[in-house]
């Protein structure tokens, strides 16, 4: 999308491992800031500890992109309204507030939707995201988009969140669903893709073949 990356916060080790081979070492995708150790971080303590340097970012940000975990909203899991996982969205809102960029994107599943049936007085965390983005400026549109219709070779419904700072955001899934079969056909997938189409040059790469 020709955007250059800033850093990325994830807290698990081996994932940021992942993530450093693929978008620092190899992709130069991150244009990493020196005040910023280049390791995983808990996005808790990153909040507190780093406040001062992302009040600098304020308003020199173009995206903001996040998926909070998902594991106490999801259908398949134990769906637990008490998950401390479930408040790590509050941590992403804070630093849309901090830093306020001019677009957001927020990811979860469809329970993220829902109140939790063990505690009715709480409305679903997307309202409360949405609610909470209201309140700071933002225009919000949301969809829930079965992933395989969109060359995901996984059959996964998920919440997705499009924010703007100061522009109508109230077409952008139109226009998504317009360019999408000319996006899939420049990548060589289609709108539904195996996933032999869409790891298959990992067996490759690898060394071995069929």
């Amino acid at each position: 999308a020709g955007l250059q990356g800033v850093f990325a916060i994830e807290k698990n080790a081996d994932a940021f491992s992942t993530l450093k081979h693929n978008l620092i070492d190899t992709k130069k995708h991150f244009d990493w800031p020196d005040w910023l150790p280049i390791k995983n971080h808990d996005i808790c303590q990153f909040v507190t500890e780093y406040k001062t340097q992302l009040a600098e970012l304020n308003g020199k940000i173009d995206l903001v992109v996040g998926g909070p975990p998902c594991q106490g909203f999801s259908m398949a899991g134990k769906r637990d309204h008490t998950d401390i996982r479930n408040t790590m969205v509050h941590y992403y809102l804070d630093i849309i507030e901090i830093v306020k960029p001019k677009y957001l994107v927020l990811e979860n599943v469809h329970g993220f939707t829902l109140e939790f049936k063990s505690d009715k007085k709480k409305k679903p965390y997307s309202k409360i995201v949405i609610d909470k983005l209201h309140s700071l400026g933002y225009h919000v549109v949301t969809k829930e988009i079965k992933m395989d219709e969109y060359g995901v070779p996984q059959k996964r419904v998920r919440f997705i969140l499009i924010g703007s700072l100061k522009s109508d955001v109230s077409g952008i899934f139109d226009k998504i669903e317009k360019n999408c079969d000319e996006f899939l056909k420049s990548k060589g997938l289609t709108r539904k893709t195996t996933v032999q189409d869409a790891i298959g040059d990992l067996y490759k790469s690898n060394g071995c073949y069929e």
